[in-house]
């Protein structure tokens, strides 16, 4: 059977409605929780598939509202249980492009998004032969969208390095992904990824207005937040007043345990966000 949001919502699933509306207070957004900070799960992936419970506890614990999953550690059905358990919520996912681009996979890939209560299924990244691969697939993206948005959730791609290199006509296939696709789209940027390229993650934000409503807080040169070279004030207040945010994702790729990754990388955002 396949399940509508509006019956998920009636059985008290997918409680996940977390709207930013026009608030240009950061102090205010955070006390009033619109904004939840998330852990992308890939950032702890051996601990979280050697013991999800426990890593929902610490997570939880250091003042994580949410998960984004990459890869399913357990059932959804009960990965939901662990979530409510722990007062989390799921805001989505890094899933593959072929359960995106194959609308029939794509129907199926929303039942579980709805189980979990998330919102966003995004692509984690993908390659296309030049720009007419990036055109097209922008456009089997959009067709997701509309199906996706009969659900009340969103697809959305996540920026690598390399999406940020110029092309033909001096655009990267960032851009010409984000001009190809439907404003729906989400355009989950990584501001650490954006940075070590040489580029400029805050312009990319006004460009799109209202395509980042989810981003990936990440450091540059694998730091921990506030360590680098990201401007977080600027991009907190951009993705607040310009970028339609509604979920903050910390990741963590570089050397340092993990888990004690996620602890200071919270305890970070908090003070640069307050």
């Amino acid at each position: 059977m396949t399940l509508t949001r509006r019956d998920v919502l009636k059985l008290g699933i997918g409680a996940f409605a977390l709207q930013v509306s026009g608030m240009t207070s950061l102090r205010a957004a955070l006390a009033e929780k619109n904004i939840p900070l998330c852990l992308q799960l890939y950032s702890v992936g051996g601990e979280v598939r050697a013991d999800t419970e426990k890593v929902f506890a610490a997570i939880a614990e250091m003042g994580y509202k949410g998960v984004e999953y990459a890869g399913y550690p357990k059932p959804v059905a009960e990965l939901r249980k662990l979530q409510d358990k722990y007062g989390l919520i799921c805001t989505g996912t890094h899933t593959g492009r072929g359960a995106i681009e194959n609308l029939d996979a794509l129907k199926r890939t929303i039942e579980e998004h709805l189980v979990l209560g998330a919102k966003f299924i995004i692509c984690p990244g993908m390659h296309n032969d030049g720009k007419e691969g990036w055109i097209d697939a922008a456009k089997k993206f959009s067709a997701a969208s509309a199906v996706a948005q009969e659900s009340g959730l969103f697809v959305g791609y996540h920026a690598h390095r390399h999406d940020f290199n110029k092309v033909e006509g001096g655009l990267s296939t960032w851009e010409i992904f984000a001009d190809n696709s439907v404003p729906e789209v989400v355009m989950q940027n990584d501001l650490g990824h954006c940075v070590n390229s040489g580029n400029d993650p805050y312009a990319l934000i006004k460009k799109y207005p209202g395509r980042s409503k989810s981003i990936h807080l990440k450091e540059s040169d694998n730091k921990i937040i506030g360590e680098g070279r990201v401007d977080w004030k600027l991009a907190f207040e951009l993705c607040e007043t310009v970028g339609g945010i509604e979920t903050y994702t910390v990741e963590y790729e570089g050397g340092m345990n993990r888990m004690q990754a996620a602890e200071l990388s919270a305890k970070a955002f908090y003070k640069l966000h307050d």
